[in-house]
């Protein structure tokens, strides 16, 4: 994930301001925050846009894409299992990230779990739109992604102190 810098500024927040600021100063620091978070949202929109690009990649890519077309044929002939087979075992637990109700990542985050309801949502519209599937998260993954992605979040944001001007 990129970085973004941000000023140090204590004038638009009462639990740490070290002094009464002029309207401009805190006109100055509402602004700055306004820009700073739509710009780490901006990093959180890239992400997402970067993981709807590698969505399902491995239906795509070879080895993979043979080896997903083959168990889904042979599934359809009553051959075997679909989640039996080489591809699903791979997909959901070390290839991709967001079937979250088969395999957890350790470093879990929203995003994956952004992706995985938007994966639900399409696949079982596209599928059998009478009945979706909406899978179950343990309480504690969702915990755990949420404390996950504010660690990267904090990550992408550096503070730089602004010198004051010399009286």
């Amino acid at each position: 994930m990129n970085k973004i810098y941000i000023e140090k500024n204590t004038n638009g927040d009462s639990r740490v301001a070290d002094h009464e600021p002029t309207i401009e100063e805190f006109m100055q620091a509402n602004t700055s925050h306004i820009v700073d978070v739509a710009n780490l949202m901006q990093i959180c929109a890239h992400e997402l846009i970067d993981r709807s690009c590698r969505h399902d990649w491995t239906k795509l890519e070879e080895p993979y894409r043979t080896m997903f077309y083959k168990d889904l044929c042979a599934t359809i002939r009553g051959e075997m299992n679909f989640t039996d087979g080489e591809w699903s075992k791979l997909h959901y637990t070390e290839l991709e990230r967001h079937h979250l109700s088969r395999h957890v990542p350790d470093d879990v985050d929203l995003f994956d779990v952004i992706e995985m309801l938007c994966d639900c949502v399409c696949a079982g519209k596209a599928r059998n739109e009478e009945e979706l599937y909406l899978p179950k998260i343990d309480p504690e993954v969702l915990n755990r992604a949420f404390q996950n992605t504010f660690q990267k979040l904090a990550e992408c944001v550096e503070v730089k102190d602004v010198e004051t001007p010399a009286e």
